[in-house]
């Protein structure tokens, strides 16, 4: 931004006089010392602010030096700042509520108000307004007041990596409120450090003045020596859905390698697709009608098998209950059970194309089926144990019995899985089943996992990417709490909100995660100077 304004610069002038007439220390007249100008940006267009500056007229005043400005250019703009708290709100809001990118941004004040701001201006006011409304989303007072009906609070923790190789974001979400309460980039993720952090959370809740219910989390052992430390008679659940991936994650390897196999075999899409495209320019030349509607309605057919076919081998989804391999399989199946039908009606025109596209699926099948079998019974027996978590089965003392026995009976095969399989129940047991029935810990992480869209979301609105950058980390202490601020606010915040918290000051694990990646930039950069 310019440090002079432009000639032709049109403003509105606003005149502001000292309130008091008198000093309120000696009671003498108050007499105007001086002008201070302060030009802004606002939504409403260029203002020039004359704020008439007063001091004491009495000389033997001890307050004669100390010149008195005006309380309404508070309301109006910060002193020092170039814009007004309209424009100052209106940006934060586009910025977190909104997801707007700074060119997004910059453009729109152009384009409808006129205002011709940088970029890096842009950037500095929306960094102070990012520090501001975590400020006071962190402000222990309004915490108070919004947690008085909650008798007391369950906290879950979880860590955000967006790069690996870089520092973790370990977050601290209540689960009442729905609310985070603090976050930390940790460049070690030692029980150490990770101590510092369930502290860190004791405290809040001391300062609160409400009981931890309980706490949820994965079963990092971090989490588990910092909870048992500091809070040894509270409920710790392991996540529910972190148990079900470490259970089958061996079963998922083995579907996983068949499922490379079986689509290596399913081959030949392509050649028949060419054929039916040169068919159907010869049914209808350039410039041509149509010769033969149906003709050209039954070689579509192929063609769209063999786009459900591609679609089928693209498709990488499932889960532990659902694993890729064996959806890809079944849909497979139904593609050929379709093609089948289609040949009990005789021979037709694309009848051979059909039993060729049938060939090349029957070919990934018969891969997949020697293995087929023991997936299945695999994922019946995980969905068997998995439901031995779900409260409304049954009371939790028959739930674990089903789940010992279950266990036990892994233990006794030869099977190498089942074995792997009974060992992950055997740690995750402890965490799986504490408390009582009536404990309303949720059974999983899946909440503060799915709040973790949201700032991955704003991350890829902002600069387009598919995946959030390590930004998340380094401003993750303010901006994650920022977020979280705008999830229910529906229009933007006014000055009497944010001023309270108007000169706090960066987090101390933002600024160190800053210059930690700094250095890390420097020391990957390709110039040559890299000597101190």
């Amino acid at each position: 931004m310019p440090s002079k304004w432009p000639t032709e610069t049109q403003f509105r002038e606003i005149v502001l006089y000292v309130s008091d007439n008198v000093c309120k220390v000696c009671n003498h007249p108050l007499i105007i010392r001086k002008d201070r100008i302060h030009r802004i940006y606002s939504l409403e267009g260029p203002i020039k602010l004359v704020c008439k500056l007063s001091i004491c007229s009495n000389k033997q005043c001890s307050e004669r030096k100390i010149l008195i400005n005006h309380k309404s250019e508070i309301p109006i703009t910060m002193p020092r700042w170039r814009i007004g708290w309209d424009l100052f709100l209106w940006m934060g809001f586009q910025r977190f509520k909104r997801h707007w990118s700074v060119p997004q941004i910059r453009h729109e004040l152009l384009d409808h108000y006129q205002i011709n701001l940088s970029e890096n201006t842009i950037t500095e006011y929306l960094n102070k307004y990012q520090l501001m409304v975590s400020a006071r989303h962190q402000d222990m007072s309004r915490w108070k007041n919004d947690y008085k009906d909650c008798s007391d609070v369950i906290l879950a923790i979880d860590g955000l990596q967006p790069e690996k190789g870089h520092e973790t974001l370990y977050v601290v979400r209540e689960l009442r409120k729905e609310r985070i309460w603090f976050a930390e980039p940790l460049l070690s993720s030692s029980n150490a450090e990770i101590l510092k952090l369930i502290q860190q959370a004791k405290k809040l809740s001391q300062q609160l003045g409400k009981p931890v219910r309980g706490w949820v989390s994965d079963k990092q052992d971090g989490f588990v020596t910092a909870i048992a430390a500091e809070f040894s008679n509270v409920p710790h659940r392991y996540c529910n859905n972190h148990f079900l991936r470490d259970l089958a994650k061996p079963v998922l390897e083995k579907d996983s390698h068949a499922k490379v196999q079986m689509r290596k075999k399913v081959r030949g899409l392509r050649s028949i697709e060419k054929e039916i495209l040169a068919e159907l320019e010869q049914l209808q030349p350039e410039g041509a009608k149509l010769t033969s509607e149906q003709r050209k309605y039954a070689v579509s057919i192929v063609l769209d098998y063999c786009a459900a076919v591609r679609g089928i081998l693209n498709d990488n989804h499932g889960g532990p209950l659902k694993p890729p391999g064996l959806r890809m399989a079944n849909a497979l199946e139904e593609v050929s059970k379709s093609i089948r039908r289609n040949l009990k009606h005789g021979k037709t025109p694309i009848s051979a194309k059909l039993k060729r596209l049938n060939e090349c699926i029957k070919r990934g099948l018969s891969v997949y089926k020697t293995d087929k079998a023991e997936i299945v019974k695999y994922v019946k027996l995980i969905q068997k144990i998995f439901n031995t978590l779900d409260s409304n089965s049954d009371s939790l003392p028959i739930r674990l019995s089903q789940f010992k026995k279950l266990k036990a009976r892994l233990t006794k095969t030869n099977d190498s899985i089942k074995v792997q399989m009974s060992s992950i129940m055997d740690s995750f047991e402890p965490g799986l089943f504490v408390g009582s029935d009536d404990l309303e810990i949720p059974p999983d992480n899946l909440d503060l996992e799915r709040w973790f869209s949201n700032p991955k979301g704003h991350e890829r609105r902002i600069h387009g990417r598919k995946h959030a950058g390590i930004r998340i980390v380094q401003k993750g202490p303010t901006l994650l709490l920022a977020l979280d601020a705008h999830l229910l606010q529906m229009k933007p915040f006014t000055y009497q909100d944010l001023l309270p918290y108007v000169n706090v000051s960066v987090p101390k694990s933002q600024t160190e995660s800053i210059e930690r990646n700094r250095i890390m930039t420097k020391a990957s950069s390709k110039k040559k100077d890299q000597t101190c």
